[in-house]
């Protein structure tokens, strides 16, 4: 049992003490620097300066969290322990725990506050800057789906399998079941729900460079007796209509090429409009494309290939959900330095911390050593004993999914706090080992 008194009281303390020392002027540093981001990005051209506002934004936020989240939690312990105060503390009596996660509480408050600050604080630099913010959308992936072959045979696709290749005659496809689809009409207002489209596009003919391919793209509700419905491109779409001048046919799109590093909802999908009477009233919808040109092979995947989208909130609102998943990695980082600061010097912490941070960072180089390097026995146990252990601070793409329009939701800030907070609850109990076994 933790007594929320002694919690609460170490809370305001840590609280107190992050505003004597005048913590709060790097937030305003930070935000200070994504005002002259902001005023700098006149030379960049008009289709990337949203995308590096938003990251400026994101990596500002990042940066402070990931350096308060090592330095403020362990100084204030490193401080309690070499001044003695920790005597007093714990005479009163003070259960370690609740001092412990007091201290930890209180640097997640401070962090929270400097994430909404810094969320609102970049929001209205893109609006004074630009007049506009980027369009956020979230996202509906199909669960299902099935080849055709050219003659309208379906071929099951192998569990697992999550690309294919269409080649050889004309008119063979992929079919994709969305579920979980807004029934409402008002969803649809505006001509329809978004359809996202990207594939690869190579040539038949390897002499050939064709990164262009005519496909037909129809939809239906699933419900038996339906015809399915040609779809159209949406007038914003990005590409799709046509090229070198010449238009696609009524109820045909023509795809280029984007691989799988293309993933911006707004320049790299070809937008199509899918419309309520293709949705049945469980949401559902069967989406087909059709390739329609012998000379251009379609490489196709499961869920990145084809998405449904609508709108997934103001950037304020997602800027505060993806510094959500930030504080999630932020709080595992000062569980893990108040273990340090419990055992060291304030020099060692810092190290620590920051040593934890850049090698979970860097966990795509072990898998590549992994991969590519001929490693001795004992070297290659180490190297998947570090990738195992190690918290990966990769995982979620908060900036990366922000720059290329991608919402994010709460499942993902719950993911990210269920992940994090496997190691946070590890670290914060050895924390506390180490307090108990410490003479005082």
């Amino acid at each position: 049992m933790i007594p929320f008194s002694s919690w609460l009281a170490i809370v305001h303390l840590s609280i107190r003490e992050a505003l004597r020392q005048r913590l709060w002027v790097l937030f305003a540093v930070a935000a200070a620097a994504v005002m002259v981001v902001g005023l700098s990005l006149g030379a960049v051209d008009g289709a990337n300066k949203l995308k590096l506002a938003v990251v400026a934004i994101t990596a500002a936020i990042s940066f402070v969290v990931v350096l308060l989240a090592v330095l403020v939690g362990s100084g204030q312990v490193r401080r309690d322990l070499d001044a003695r105060v920790a005597f007093l503390l714990f005479a009163k009596p003070m259960p370690r725990l609740s001092y412990l996660l007091g201290r930890w509480s209180g640097v997640q408050i401070i962090l929270l506050a400097g994430i909404i600050s810094l969320s609102l604080v970049g929001t209205g630099m893109i609006w004074a800057t630009f007049k506009q913010v980027p369009t956020i959308y979230a996202v509906t992936v199909p669960i299902e789906w099935i080849e055709l072959s050219a003659l309208g045979e379906a071929v099951p696709i192998a569990d697992g399998t999550t690309r294919k290749t269409l080649s050889g005659q004309p008119g063979n496809g992929v079919r994709w079941t969305l579920h979980n689809l807004p029934t409402d009409e008002q969803a649809y207002a505006g001509g329809g729900l978004d359809l996202l489209l990207r594939c690869q596009v190579r040539s038949v003919d390897y002499g050939l460079n064709i990164e262009e391919c005519l496909v037909q793209v129809s939809a239906t509700s699933g419900v038996a007796g339906t015809t399915p419905r040609l779809l159209t491109l949406a007038a914003d779409s990005p590409y799709g209509q046509g090229t070198d001048g010449a238009l696609a046919g009524d109820g045909q799109v023509v795809l280029r090429h984007r691989d799988q590093l293309r993933n911006d909802y707004t320049v790299d999908y070809a937008r199509l409009k899918l419309t309520r009477d293709s949705v049945s009233s469980t949401g559902t919808s069967v989406v087909q494309i059709t390739r329609l040109d012998s000379r251009a092979q379609l490489i196709v995947t499961r869920t990145n290939s084809l998405k449904v989208a609508r709108p997934g909130g103001s950037l304020a609102a997602n800027l505060m959900r993806g510094g959500l998943v930030l504080l999630a990695s932020a709080a595992m980082l000062t569980a893990w330095t108040l273990f340090i600061g419990t055992l060291s010097n304030l020099g060692v912490t810092l190290l620590a911390g920051l040593t934890m941070f850049f090698a979970g960072s860097a966990l795509w180089t072990i898998q590549d050593t992994l991969t590519y390097e001929k490693l001795s026995v004992p070297a290659q146990r180490t190297l998947q004993l570090a990738q195992f252990l190690l918290p990966d601070f990769e995982r979620f793409q908060v900036a990366a999914n922000l720059a290329a329009g991608q919402s994010i939701g709460w499942g993902v800030v719950l993911n990210a706090w269920m992940y994090f907070g496997v190691y946070t609850a590890i670290f914060l109990g050895m924390a506390w080992v180490a307090l108990v076994r410490k003479e005082l």
